[in-house]
């Protein structure tokens, strides 16, 4: 497994958030689950914040932790929505691609390879 999939493994989605919350407020809140490696609240063409972050942990077990510690929690008065990062394929495949990302597909985590293709978009 390569670095990106490790980290990836180790990474949520945190949706639905309120413009008021800041990445150093998402810091403090996931440090609860476990050690926090990096917050990212990624910014809109404007230099808006938008309304999801990612939260970068240290180990991967505490991912299923955070998801259940923190899922629905209220930050400014909204429930934050938290999922596992999802799985992004590139943009511009070519058909000699189409081996590694078969191989990656096969290596996913057991609860994604349960949940068969349904997540997996290819945009």
């Amino acid at each position: 497994m390569g670095a990106a999939a490790a980290e990836a493994d180790r990474t949520l989605f945190v949706g639905n958030l309120e413009t008021k919350v800041t990445e150093e407020l998402l810091f403090e809140l996931f440090h609860q689950a476990g050690p926090v490696i990096k917050v990212k609240i990624p910014k809109d063409k404007d230099g808006k914040p938008k309304q999801f972050a990612f939260v970068n942990f240290k180990h991967e077990v505490s991912v299923p932790y955070a998801m259940n510690l923190l899922n629905g929690i209220k930050l400014y008065g909204r429930p934050i929505k938290i999922q596992f990062r999802s799985v992004v394929m590139p943009r511009k495949m070519s058909v000699c691609h189409i081996p590694s990302i078969m191989l990656e597909i096969q290596a996913l985590p057991p609860h994604l390879l349960a949940a068969g293709t349904k997540g997996l978009w290819i945009t």
